[in-house]
């Protein structure tokens, strides 16, 4: 099987779901991880609630790929999102496909500054870059076949190849199959955002940023190769604390610009797309990336500064 073969085929089955939830906070971070395999302690991921005289609304926090082995359902999760008539998420997950995403691929994806990716992201970086490839097991020569993506996207690219290599599988991922369950049961299905609103957040980046952010996650790639397995167990049992803490360390120094598109404006967004769906009336459940309801910034934080109080469950 060639390369190319297997980078069509985790663009289809991995890279595609990644895609589309590309704000995922500290995405270098995650992907390290053994994407969640199955421990004995309990299963405890952190669930809040918002409530009023006729509205009941839910967060909880996610990843999107796991390993199908990972326990993280528990009654408290399932009795919540069975009451809820309407499930929302980040971005549609119906819109997934990889047909439909190309065009938005290719618009906010490819490189077409002029200057070569080496160049952009600099000596060092593509010495981790080669390191990364060979941790998958990938020939340097393979480096070319990125030449036409940008830096933010071969990011996105590398990660994905070590998820499905570590066995990740996005039919696994939180979202994905809550979503299913959600529309098999007839619930009304919402979202925060479009798929093209987040690829935009990376496509209308200053390169100076992106690149950034490149440098970073693929320096965590080769030097903090475990640190998602602590993330993922602080989200599998409901440490918020850490799980902020480490989120914000695996973004790296000098990304304060980054971090604020990814993660506190969007929150803050949402922040007031709840607050409307509070002014309804019905049971909402919504599940989004974990960092969001994480550290500094969260969506409780600023449902807090509009006067809802989002209460640990």
């Amino acid at each position: 099987m060639t390369f190319l073969t297997i980078l069509k085929q985790a663009f289809a089955r991995t890279i595609a779901p990644l895609l589309l939830f590309v704000a995922l906070p500290a995405l270098p971070a995650f992907a390290q991880a053994e994407m969640g395999t199955d421990t004995e302690q309990a299963a405890n991921p952190a669930l809040w609630k918002l409530s009023d005289a006729d509205s009941e609304i839910w967060l909880f926090g996610t990843v999107h790929v796991l390993n199908p082995s990972l326990r993280w359902r528990t009654a408290k999760i399932d009795a919540a999102f069975e009451a809820a008539d309407t499930f929302y998420v980040e971005a549609p997950i119906d819109d997934m496909d990889p047909a439909k995403m190309q065009p938005l691929i290719m618009k906010y994806g490819v490189n077409t500054t002029g200057t070569p990716l080496v160049d952009l992201i600099g000596e060092e970086a593509t010495a981790n870059t080669l390191t990364a490839f060979k941790m998958l097991g990938m020939p340097p020569e393979a480096l070319p076949q990125f030449a036409a993506l940008r830096p933010w996207l071969v990011g996105v690219t590398l990660q994905a190849l070590q998820i499905q290599a570590r066995g990740g599988d996005p039919e696994s991922g939180v979202e994905k199959l809550l979503w299913a369950e959600a529309k098999a049961a007839g619930k009304t299905l919402g979202a925060f955002e479009t798929i093209e609103q987040q690829l935009r957040i990376f496509g209308d980046l200053p390169m100076e940023e992106e690149v950034l952010f490149y440098q970073e996650g693929i320096r965590q790639f080769v030097e903090q190769p475990n640190l998602l397995d602590s993330i993922i167990a602080d989200w599998r049992v409901g440490d918020t604390d850490g799980l902020g803490d480490k989120i914000a360390a695996s973004m790296g120094a000098d990304q304060d610009v980054l971090y604020a598109k990814l993660i506190t404006e969007r929150n803050k967004d949402w922040a007031l797309q709840i607050k409307a769906l509070m002014a309804g009336s019905g049971k909402i459940f919504i599940a989004v990336g974990a960092g969001h309801l994480a550290g500094e910034g969260s969506v409780q934080d600023h449902l807090a500064a509009l006067g809802l109080e989002a209460v640990r469950q």
